[in-house]
């Protein structure tokens, strides 16, 4: 997912909201109680130690707490991010299931016919836009099969 760092955000201590925008300009508006705030914000700021990945959070009382970047899109359940954590899960199975059987990315590659650098594109977690039929045939090569379901969120 791109913009997963955080670009800034915004409090207001009487509708009890936080405000996040990502560097993607994507923006998410969540309330203290999800996130588990209780107490009022004096301040709030990206935090520059962890290359906005995190949000500094003051509380009026001094106390200093952190927000990693992807808790609010966990709990809002953003298509993105979820699309993105279920890629990565797949990727890592599959990578398990390679290491297990000691088969080289290469008879993968004669197997699917494509090329080594497709193969390596295909199990690398952080490029998104996976063609699914080729995970599917990758799987299909592994033995592996796909369950898919939807539930009621």
């Amino acid at each position: 997912m791109k913009g997963l760092k955080l670009k800034s955000a915004v409090f207001s201590n009487k509708r009890r909201e936080l405000e996040i925008t990502y560097s993607s300009g994507k923006t998410l508006t969540i309330h203290f109680g999800a996130l588990g705030i209780v107490r009022n914000l004096k301040e709030v700021w990206v935090d520059t130690e962890t290359k906005g990945r995190s949000l500094g959070i003051e509380y009026m009382d001094g106390d200093i707490d952190y927000l990693p970047y992807d808790q609010p899109l966990h709990i809002t359940k953003d298509p993105e991010y979820l699309l993105q954590n279920h890629i990565e899960n797949i990727i890592a199975q599959i990578r398990e299931e390679l290491e297990n059987r000691k088969i080289s990315k290469k008879y993968l590659a004669r197997q699917l016919e494509t090329s080594d650098n497709q193969i390596q594109r295909l199990l690398n977690p952080g490029i998104l836009n996976k063609n699914l039929t080729q995970l599917y045939k990758l799987a299909h090569v592994l033995g592996l099969q796909f369950e898919l379901f939807l539930k009621a969120a």
